[in-house]
């Protein structure tokens, strides 16, 4: 009996209405969708909501919120899709650090084709002197050049 006077209790209540709120304006339900008969007891379309005075049926709180007076602030603009809203913020950050990020990247790709030069000059050096390292030690270098080249033991 002392559920009600609980806060949380009130908490969890309005939590759900919100996710009704939600429901009802996602799919715009006709008031038939209500059931009429083989709900639990008490929840049929046109059961009264007891012990609420003055005497209202289930269906007439099947509409939605701002028709009852009330409305969710994160609900207000429903007209959009809720994709364009979550990432609104999103974009609107990335408009207001666009030139940033732009002008990251352009030194970025600057600083990346001068160390790629750096590298490709000296590897391109080094690349000539291995050509004469790689001989054999063994060889004269007038042999080096003869490709039937065979030792005779």
């Amino acid at each position: 009996q002392g559920s009600a006077n609980d806060p949380i209790f009130l908490l969890h209540h309005a939590f759900v209405d919100s996710i009704f709120e939600q429901w009802l304006r996602r799919h715009h339900p006709l008031q038939e969708v209500y059931p009429e008969a083989n709900a639990p007891i008490g929840h049929n379309r046109e059961s009264y909501m007891v012990p609420f005075i003055p005497l209202y049926r289930n269906g007439d709180f099947f509409i939605s919120s701002k028709d009852l007076g009330y409305d969710y602030s994160y609900l207000q603009d429903s007209g959009s899709d809720s994709f364009q809203d979550y990432i609104k913020s999103y974009l609107e950050q990335a408009g207001r650090i666009w030139s940033w990020l732009l002008g990251a990247a352009m030194v970025g790709a600057a600083l990346t084709a001068l160390l790629a030069g750096l590298v490709s000059l000296l590897c391109g050096h080094k690349r000539k002197q291995l050509a004469e390292e790689r001989q054999p030690l063994l060889m004269e270098k007038e042999d080096y050049h003869n490709l039937l080249y065979q030792s005779h033991l």
